[in-house]
């Protein structure tokens, strides 16, 4: 059997040099590709030493069809991962069509390139964003409700339709793979250097010397803060992998996270103690629009479909970061 060839779109990203990494240590040849808007050069630099190999970046913006389609038409690629896409849901109320162009057109040209070239396999990297703000304190399940609350969440859910359309197509296999609150580093070169994940918030802010800042201490849950599902890095990359190596159909859709939920305050209290600093006491402010009480994963279907559990504690993840 000849030797498995994956383009990682978003390859220079958080969660796409995870994702190389882990194709790597199993035997797999990985082709990045990233505009370098979010990616960093520095953590595939970290790669090629750690894996002492050269490991390919292609310097493309996803939305550069041609030369996208040309790397793809030369490639002899197994499959694509792709993670590449804008993520700040903020920032998507600010610029909704440009996130559409991003997640949601660049993904259709992404996939139509795959089916002129012969690409068979399609992972894509979605979000807990596609359920939006739901009112039940119920884990969220695959065939439940989705209801997006930002454009960030609906080019995601229009994406995984397409991707759906291509896993149905037969000989071709893939998913989409709805992360939760991703956190947690395999080394400090592949730290997240997103604005807008709470445990960054938390520690920059703490390193600038101001106090972490909670907003909404009144909703249903024990500690009246949010509750949410925070996944390591570590098992999303997993998580690809599996489906990477799935020998069956597998559902078009999976929620990766842990099935356990972890309110703001019990979060906060995490970071504050690894960064040994038990003296900051966090500011209670209101509440922020959109945000759900609770929002975690029912990981039942990825864990029939794939054989995949998370592995990772709160605790361990929170600590990997210093």
């Amino acid at each position: 059997m000849s030797k498995q060839k994956w383009l990682i779109t978003g390859g220079a990203g958080y969660i796409g040099t995870h994702i190389a990494d882990l194709f790597i240590e199993a035997g797999k040849d990985v082709v990045l590709l990233d505009s370098l808007y979010q990616g960093l050069e520095s953590r595939v630099d970290y790669l090629r030493t750690k894996h002492a190999i050269d490991i390919p970046l292609e310097v493309i913006d996803i939305r550069d069809y041609a030369k996208v389609d040309a790397l793809i038409a030369a490639g002899n690629f197994t499959g694509i991962v792709h993670t590449a896409a804008l993520k700040a849901v903020g920032e998507s109320m600010e610029k909704p069509d440009e996130y559409l162009d991003v997640n949601y057109t660049a993904t259709v040209e992404l996939i139509e390139s795959a089916k002129r070239h012969g690409v068979t396999r399609f992972i894509f990297s979605s979000t807990a964003a596609v359920y939006g703000s739901p009112d039940s304190m119920d884990p969220c399940r695959e065939d439940g409700p989705t209801a997006p609350i930002s454009p960030y969440g609906s080019s995601k859910l229009l994406a995984e339709s397409k991707v759906t359309e291509f896993i149905s197509i037969p000989g071709n296999h893939g998913s989409s793979l709805r992360f939760f609150n991703v956190v947690g580093s395999a080394n400090s070169a592949l730290l997240d250097n997103s604005v807008e994940n709470l445990v960054p918030i938390v520690i920059n802010k703490v390193k600038a010397g101001q106090a972490p800042v909670i907003y909404g201490h009144d909703y249903p849950t024990a500690d009246g803060t949010c509750v949410r599902d925070y996944v390591d890095v570590r098992d999303i990359a997993a998580a690809h992998l599996a489906a990477a190596d799935a020998t069956q159909a597998l559902p078009p859709t999976m929620n990766i996270g842990t099935g356990n939920g972890a309110s703001v305050r019990e979060i906060v209290k995490f970071v504050l103690d690894a960064m040994g600093r038990s003296d900051v006491t966090p500011i209670d402010a209101d509440r922020r629009a959109g945000d759900p009480a609770f929002l975690c994963a029912d990981v039942s279907l990825a864990k029939s479909a794939m054989g995949f559990t998370s592995r990772y504690s709160l605790k361990a993840s929170v600590e990997s970061l210093f």
